[in-house]
């Protein structure tokens, strides 16, 4: 069932705030201020009802003693449920699946896709209701909301930014440092990484990079532009000059090196304002950014659009502005590949590559300046971060003003 044009647009006008925010959370709310954000607020989640009935059979709470963990979407024969696998390895006690009002069952790990920190988990008795599907993505700026076994919305939003993979070790990787002292044009390679697409196609340390693919390289940021958008396993015609003299090579990209995840304190701090964040939120291959509030406990739920059909699961909430959904064509592709036994999961469990709120990074005793020689790989790093922060003050400074327009 589809809601109302009219309806859907006084809701969202009206209760958009209300459905976002608790009243708690709104700082000097009168009493009458906060009586309309109840009504309003309420008004939203009945409209949003007659979409989420279906997707909400489908939808259950995992628990471990008094502890809710997460939500999971009922798969396969009905005696199966997808989850967020960070969460219930950590869990402490004999794990429950809540169905609905007395219909409470004991769940068992069987499988595990570690890579995107999902798992299987299974239940005896009668079938549950499994999800059904729909294939199509959804647009830029679609409106999603996430379910609750009791049909009530968890979160809800509108894509931001369409399917991307966001698992580093996906990305191209050329295998060179530039010189940063160098003043062009083109770029002085500073270093080359051994066994990488660089160093096999003979591209040595002190080579000016001139163009790449007839592009024509200005610098260090032109030279990583000009590898935007390309896989491994492309190749690279590539303009060099070493030594004065014209040369032509071809590089044939690699995968990033499988490098360990260092973000700063600040970042981490960062995404966490707003918030409680999932413990793991990042290196998934297929996800759809959206601008949903999850709880990181409301995690791995059914996702549907207007129409009340499922596009997707919640994956996990990054940070305040930030939340990813899997689409229901990489769920289905996913639950076609056999998951590892629980007993093969690695050591390094994937809780790594995040943190939950309150949590700090491990502290490690400060260096001296000049007694650590510097990592190429820990800088670049760095960059990256710094440019994860800047693209995200962006987005929060085109918020604001947009707000104040």
């Amino acid at each position: 069932m589809k809601i109302p044009s009219q309806i859907l647009l006084a809701c969202l006008l009206a209760g958009s705030l209300a459905a976002q925010q608790q009243p708690e959370d709104i700082p000097l709310l009168r009493p009458e201020e906060r009586q309309a954000v109840d009504a309003q607020a309420d008004e939203f989640n009945q409209a949003l009802a007659p979409v989420l009935t279906t997707a909400a059979k489908s939808t259950v709470r995992v628990w471990a003693g008094k502890r809710r963990l997460a939500y999971g979407t009922v798969v396969a024969d009905g005696r199966k449920i997808l989850t967020k696998f960070s969460e219930v390895a950590r869990a402490a006690g004999v794990l429950r699946v809540e169905a609905g009002a007395g219909d409470v069952r004991a769940a068992t790990l069987t499988g595990v896709y570690q890579d995107e920190d999902l798992a299987l988990l299974s239940i005896q008795g009668e079938p549950l209701t499994p999800v059904k599907w729909f294939a199509e993505k959804p647009g830029l700026g679609a409106f999603l909301t996430a379910t609750q076994p009791g049909g009530q919305p968890a979160a809800f939003g509108v894509v931001s930014v369409l399917e991307r993979d966001l698992r580093e070790t996906d990305k191209a990787y050329l295998g060179v440092q530039g010189d940063l002292r160098f003043a062009g044009p083109g770029v002085k390679v500073q270093e080359v990484t051994a066994g990488s697409g660089a160093a096999e196609a003979g591209l040595r340390v002190g080579d000016v990079i001139k163009r790449v693919n007839q592009r024509p390289i200005s610098g260090v940021l032109e030279l990583r532009n000009a590898l935007t958008g390309l896989a491994p396993g492309a190749r690279l015609a590539m303009s060099v000059e070493r030594g004065g003299k014209p040369l032509a090579l071809e590089v044939l990209l690699g995968n990033r090196p499988d490098l360990p995840q260092s973000s700063g304190e600040r970042l981490l701090y960062m995404e966490q304002m707003g918030g409680p964040t999932s413990r793991v939120h990042d290196s998934f291959s297929k996800v759809i950014q959206t601008d949903m509030r999850p709880d990181p406990n409301q995690i791995g739920g059914p996702v549907v659009d207007l129409h009340g059909r499922v596009v997707g699961i919640t994956m996990a909430r990054a940070d305040r502005t930030r939340s990813f959904v899997m689409p229901s064509a990489a769920v289905t592709s996913l639950l076609d590949r056999k998951p590892l036994e629980p007993a093969q999961v690695r050591a390094a469990a994937p809780v790594a590559r995040g943190l939950a709120a309150g949590e700090r990074p491990e502290q490690t005793a400060p260096q001296l300046p000049g007694l650590v020689p510097a990592n190429p790989e820990r800088l670049r790093r760095h960059v990256d971060d710094m440019q994860r922060l800047l693209e995200r003050m962006r987005e929060e400074m085109l918020q604001l003003d947009g707000q104040d327009r």
